[in-house]
Parts: structure tokens; C-alpha cells; sequence
């Protein structure tokens, strides 16, 4: 065993903190896997996961009851793709925490009933009443899904399975729906998150005609899984493309959340968040640049708070036109030749962009800006 691995887990266990000690259990029953000593890895395995067997409660209808007063426990190797010894999942322990979320009010109070009704699971299982547990997030790329995600993961204090599409879909014959049972048996005796990112690719409708029977097979085993998925999971997927699911799918969530671009408000709360986090310091007018970045997503507005904090720290100062041609700079992909181009320096005019701004970010004079906008709107003879 590696002597670093060891010391791992002697400070893990001295630390008293038990993910930490977990995760290094982990880690040294891997590292014994790589070098081929598999029996030794299963007996450290199995070790920490019979600790206090006999204090467990037997299952109940809706699950393993006892499980919902902490975080999960045990180490559970992870399973594989039979052929490419992916594995299917993996364990992330998010630092997001809800405060961070910007949502509209409504959305707000669904995300913080599932945490609350999470919180108290056990509660809502003495009365044969199970807690929201199936959640699907709808939206564009950027919207917030997978944040939204790990924020709820990291207000339960729970590890979040997330599943890897690359390991999970396989080209053989039958081994995508094996991958599926693989790994809702691996999570249904855990207290966890288990997120299905990119759902789409595996909750099709199954009336496609470019699909083959194979698609079928993984949504019927999809559809078992769900029916019998235990309370003390909790389910979250997350899909772009809303309109590809499977009908039979939509019944099976308790809760669909679509997350749309934020609002003017909820875009000065996010720059408001950001310029707070990073400690920028300068000239700069929230709500202009709330105007301006309408139509962006919570990602695209966060990248460019990112690049106005590097540019802070390099200048020393930042104000309201900089980070107006940093965004201009972004939206164009740094070009001032393409026609898409002038639709975005366009579109950042209409808003409010300056047009010295937009000339600055794109290097070019006033007067061959101006004439450009001319142009490309038909004000000008070409």
C-alpha cells in the first residue's frame, strides 16, 4: 500500500470527519484494484461498510429508513461498463450552496420545499407518505441546472452520483439497459443524489424512427427503475431538450422545473453576487449591465464577471465601459468581419452599449464602426 494513501486515512480518521474518511477508503481499495490485489480491495471495502451492521433498521415501504438522518455511509465500489471498465458514475461532494442560486421567486420556494421535505424524510415516511425525490430540471444550456443540482446536494449535505453518459451508453447490444440497472442497484441502499445530466440521451420517446429497438429496451428499464426506486434516493435529471422525452417519462417526476433566462432583476442579484464574491472594485453600473446582458445565461453573465475580475486584478481598476467590451469581445467570438458580428455589436448598441465601447472592444475607429452599423443596417449605399 502506498504510504501516502495511508496517511490519508489516518488523518481522515483523526480529523473525525467521515466523507473525508470515506473518501480515503476509496481511494486505497482503488489503488489496490489497479495493482490486480482485487481481494484485498473488497476486504477494506467491506470492512468499513459492515461497520455498526447490526444497529440497522430494516427496510420500509418506501426505503431504508434509517438512512435518512445523515449523510450517506459505507464505500460502495462503483460499477462499471462491462466493456470499457468506465465507471458509470461519480461521487462530487458540492460546495455550491443554495445562496449562490439565482432563480425567480417561485422556482426558489419548489427548490427549497424539495430540500425541506428532504430534511425531513423521516418524518414524512412514518406516515407512508414519501418525500419529493424525483425531480426533472428543463432549460437551455447555462440556465442553471446542474448548479441548481449540486445546490440542493450541498444544503442536504449528500454526495451526488453523477452519472457519466460516456461510460453508461455502450454499442452493444443490451449493455446500456445492464449499465442502467447497474446503477440504480448501486445507489438504491445509499443516501444520495443520483443525477442524470444530459436525460435526454436515454429517456427518448420511443416512436422515433431514426432509433433502433435498442432505445426501447433502455426507456422500459428506464420506467422499472423509476417505479422502484427507493425514498431515500434522491433523482434529479436534467435535460435541453424537454421535447425529445418519452410521454411515459413526464408522470414519473414529482416535480419539473423549467428554467428560463434570467429576468432583468434576477441578472443584477447575479452581477451583484459576482462583483461581491470576486471584490471588484470600480465605476460600475449594475443595472446597465443587466440591460445589456439580456438573453445571456446565468453561465454566460458568470464568465463574464470571471473576465472582468482578471481584468481587474491586471489594471488595478474596472468600470462600467470595460466590461462592456469585454462583452462585446465575447459575444462576437473577438471578430469584427462575420455578419453575425455586426448582429451583436448591433443588438449591444440597441441596449446600450456605446459605440465608442463596441469600436474599443473590437479595435477598430469610431468612424469605421459607425460606418459598418450604417451599412449593415441599410442606412449607407454598400
Amino acid at each position: 500500500m502506498k504510504a501516502e494513501l495511508v496517511e490519508n486515512l489516518i488523518r481522515a480518521h483523526c480529523s473525525g470527519d467521515e466523507n473525508q474518511f470515506a473518501d480515503a477508503v476509496n481511494s486505497l481499495a482503488s489503488d489496490e484494484e489497479k495493482k490486480g490485489n482485487t481481494p484485498t480491495a473488497s476486504r477494506l471495502r467491506r470492512a468499513y461498510e459492515n461497520r455498526g451492521a447490526s444497529n440497522n433498521v430494516a427496510p420500509d415501504m418506501y426505503g431504508m429508513s434509517n438512512m435518512f438522518s445523515g449523510s450517506s455511509t459505507g464505500v460502495v465500489p462503483l460499477p462499471r461498463d462491462k466493456d470499457s471498465l468506465l465507471e458509470l458514475y461519480e461521487i462530487v461532494r458540492p460546495d455550491i450552496p443554495l445562496s449562490d442560486v439565482v432563480l425567480p421567486e417561485s422556482q426558489m420556494k419548489i427548490v427549497e420545499q424539495i430540500i425541506s421535505e428532504q430534511r425531513n424524510a423521516a418524518d414524512f415516511i412514518k406516515h407512508n407518505v414519501p418525500p419529493i425525490n424525483r425531480v426533472l430540471f428543463c432549460g437551455p444550456p447555462g440556465c442553471g441546472k446542474t448548479m441548481t443540482a449540486y445546490a440542493i446536494g450541498h444544503e442536504l449535505n449528500l454526495p451526488i452520483a453523477y452519472v457519466r453518459l460516456d461510460g453508461l451508453v455502450s454499442s452493444y447490444l443490451g449493455q446500456t439497459s445492464t449499465n442502467l440497472r447497474k446503477v440504480f442497484d448501486s445507489v438504491r441502499n445509499q443516501r444520495i443524489i443520483l443525477f442524470l445530466d444530459e436525460f435526454d440521451a436515454i429517456a427518448k420517446k420511443r416512436d422515433d424512427s431514426n432509433e433502433l429497438g435498442e432505445l426501447k429496451r433502455v426507456v422500459t428499464t428506464l420506467l422499472q427503475n423509476f417505479d422502484n426506486m427507493p425514498a431515500n434516493v434522491l433523482l434529479i435529471a436534467a435535460t435541453n431538450h424537454e421535447q425529445l422525452l418519452d410521454p411515459a417519462i413526464w408522470r414519473r417526476f414529482n416535480v419539473t422545473i423549467t428554467l428560463e433566462p434570467l429576468a432583468l432583476e434576477q441578472r443584477k442579484e447575479l452581477i451583484e453576487k459576482e462583483i461581491e464574491h470576486y471584490g471588484i472594485k470600480g465605476k460600475i453600473g449594475v443595472t446597465t449591465l443587466a440591460k445589456i446582458t439580456e438573453g445571456l445565461s446565468g453561465a454566460q453573465i458568470a464568465e463574464l464577471m470571471m473576465a472582468a475580475e482578471k481584468k481587474y486584478i491586471l489594471d488595478g481598476s474596472i468600470k462600467t465601459q470595460d466590461i462592456s467590451e469585454i462583452l462585446v469581445q465575447q459575444l462576437t467570438k473577438y471578430s469584427d468581419s462575420s455578419e453575425d458580428a455586426m448582429r451583436v455589436v448591433c443588438d449591444m448598441i440597441d441596449r446600450g452599449v456605446s459605440l465608442r465601447s463596441a469600436a474599443a472592444a473590437l479595435s477598430l475607429s469610431v468612424s469605421t464602426l459607425e460606418y459598418r452599423v450604417k451599412k449593415y443596417r441599410g442606412d449607407v449605399n454598400a
